[in-house]
């Protein structure tokens, strides 16, 4: 055997048996000899990429492309090269290159499917998970992902179907939550929202009588139950049930800092250390609702860090980087944030938001600091026993609001956020004119309640020139579903409703500044859209729900002093509307009420205030 054939075989026992140091080593010394096959080539390719030396990889791969392009592994591991590159054009292309060679090649097409996904071009990524699947019935990775797609495309039906194909190959206990946790993105009626939330509750109780085990959720589930406050109904029970589900499926979530152990009320020395912790501090409603609270804290009261798992570099999250905060990236691997968390030895953490995605909500089962809250980023309760208080405005609030809470509900006299006028809004003005009435709903579809139906069925019909236009979902197919619901529900009307693609944050403004009336979804209504439809002086139309979370416009209203668009039932949010599109005089008074309550609502430092007094008191509470 030659000199070359025996170091590569001692490379590629030594990355075998996972000492990849080793394996780079011997196929190192194997080129050097001049005499390498393109397969040493690409296997010391393979091996660089793990090794992280992505530039080198791809040479190495390219060179044993270029002695041998007929071998469809050459260009499947130089694909994976590129992603991680990303340069996700020259990915595709390899992928693409691999099937050619290799038809059944299942990887090739699962990965290619990730990256049609990516862009959001659907059908092809359905189409690569099907080949996938058709030429390995085995390949389980597939089945999870075309479960992921079809979810998130609205077809819950589906996605349930696949998560079963993968359960059935690999009955774990990550695809069996998974699989439970799936809900239709757009409920077609009350029934189904209820028959879902049933049978939601069966297969938890199943789970927790059943002896399951998680070793990394973010891995094995990786989703979180975002869907469930969209129903307008009563969380708590079923957000305790999935956190008890968790925590006896993988006690490990349950870690608690050193420094929190023995913790007792009261200041040694110092001020507090208060932490702030988002996936969402770049662009986002959450930055927007939080940055001036953030950044508004006295510095001689507060030692303010941020922590972020966000990787977006835009301008909100260079500004947070370049503040008097401790910025403090987060990485995305949960034991190792929440060491990174509990080394700051912080006094209080606060959660903006937790719910709508899977690191913060996982990250929320530990005890990372003596006090631990969240607030409305995400507006339900979280389930999570070691989350102590949940951040909320008597403005919201109804009465026996605490029963909806398994945190100890704080109710602040005024708002909770502190918001600055949004610039691309500020100055937009309604074009007049014509006998035509424009109405818009900026809400994301999830929003959108069977019964939010009957209002917009109600306005149409006393506004027979009324047009309704509503933004199409992130996702394709959710515009779809939600007109196949109003053709069923809405017939007579179902033509007077206009979906249409969505806009840039310029547009979406002249959308609004534009429109005739902005009208609210019930059971979940408005936050920043609310803040942005008021910037332009356009009326936002609000029905009031049970839970906090359909009631934010109505607590922005408040904070105005004006209550003359929030509706007492249906009927009066009908009649609200229809005023607003055909009385002049009457809409240009509630513009001009809106437009005077601005300093109410836009840059109140108030709420800051309220949360630098409740960070000292708590600090001082046994």
């Amino acid at each position: 055997m030659s000199n070359v054939k025996v170091l590569y075989k001692k490379g590629i026992t030594a990355f075998e048996s996972g000492d990849i140091e080793l394996a780079n080593e011997f196929l190192s010394q194997a080129i050097e000899t001049g005499k390498a096959s393109p397969e040493v080539y690409a296997d010391l390719g393979v091996i660089n990429r793990e090794l992280g030396n992505l530039e080198l990889a791809r040479d190495l791969l390219k060179l044993a492309i270029d002695q041998l392009s007929g071998n469809a592994d050459f260009y499947y591991n130089i694909a994976l090269v590129y992603r991680d590159l990303g340069e996700l054009v020259l990915s595709e292309y390899n992928y693409q290159m691999a099937i050619t060679i290799n038809p059944d090649m299942a990887a090739a097409y699962n990965n290619l499917g990730n990256l049609k996904k990516r862009n959001k071009d659907f059908d092809q990524a359905l189409f690569c998970y099907e080949k996938a699947i058709n030429a390995d019935k085995n390949y389980i990775v597939a089945y999870k992902n075309l479960a992921d797609l079809q979810e998130i495309s609205g077809d819950h039906i589906a996605a349930k179907k696949a998560y079963s194909n993968a359960i059935y190959l690999q009955p774990n206990a990550g695809l069996r939550i998974r699989e439970a946790l799936v809900l239709p993105v757009i409920t077609e009626s009350k029934d189904q929202i209820f028959e879902c939330r049933d049978q939601l509750e069966v297969k938890l109780d199943n789970l927790l009588n059943d002896d399951i085990k998680l070793e990394d959720p973010i891995r094995e589930v990786g989703a979180t139950n975002f869907l469930l406050p969209y129903h307008g109904l009563n969380d708590k029970e079923i957000q305790i049930k999935i956190s008890k589900m968790y925590l006896k499926a993988c006690p490990s979530l349950k870690y608690e800092a050193p420094h929190t152990r023995g913790w007792m009320a009261g200041l040694e020395g110092g001020v507090p250390r208060v932490g702030f912790v988002s996936s969402f501090f770049h662009t986002h409603t959450i930055s927007m609702l939080n940055k001036n609270l953030i950044e508004g804290l006295p510095k001689v009261r507060f030692d303010v860090f941020i922590f972020s798992f966000s990787d977006v570099n835009d301008v909100y999250s260079q500004a947070f980087q370049a503040g008097r905060q401790k910025y403090i990236p987060l990485t995305k691997n949960l034991v190792e944030a929440r060491q990174q968390i509990a080394e700051a030895e912080l006094d209080i953490l606060y959660f903006t938001d937790i719910g709508m995605e899977p690191l913060t909500y996982f990250l929320g089962f530990s005890r990372l600091a003596p006090i631990q809250c969240v607030t409305w980023g995400h507006p339900v309760t979280t389930g999570l026993p070691d989350i102590d208080y949940f951040i909320s405005s008597v403005l919201t609030e109804p009465k026996n609001a605490a029963d909806a809470y398994s945190e100890r509900l704080l109710n602040f006299d005024g708002f909770t956020t502190c918001v600055s006028k949004p610039d691309e809004f500020n100055g937009v003005v309604k074009i007049g004119g014509g006998n035509k009435q424009n109405i818009v709903c900026p809400q994301s579809l999830f929003k959108f309640h069977p019964d939010f139906d009957e209002l917009i069925g109600g306005i149409l019909r006393v506004l027979p020139n009324a047009t309704i236009q509503i933004i199409d979902g992130s996702y394709k197919y959710w515009g779809a579903l939600i007109k196949d619901r109003m053709l069923k529900n809405l017939s007579d009307v179902s033509d007077r409703i206009e979906i249409i693609s969505r806009l840039s944050i310029d547009g979406i403004a002249e959308l609004m500044g534009s429109a005739d009336v902005i009208l609210d979804t019930p059971h979940f209504s408005g936050g920043m859209t609310t803040y942005q439809a008021l910037a332009t002086g356009t009326p936002v139309v609000t029905l009031p729900g049970e839970y906090m979370r359909g009631r934010v416009s109505l607590g922005i209203y408040k904070q105005m002093g004006m209550l003359e668009c929030v509706a007492k039932d249906t009927e009066h949010y009908i009649e609200i509307t229809r005023r607003l599109c055909s009385e002049s005089s009457y809409s240009k008074m509630i513009r001009q009420k809106i437009k005077e309550g601005h300093g109410k609502i836009f840059d109140n430092r108030t709420p800051i205030t309220h949360h630098a007094k409740f960070f000292e008191k708590v600090m001082f509470e046994c």
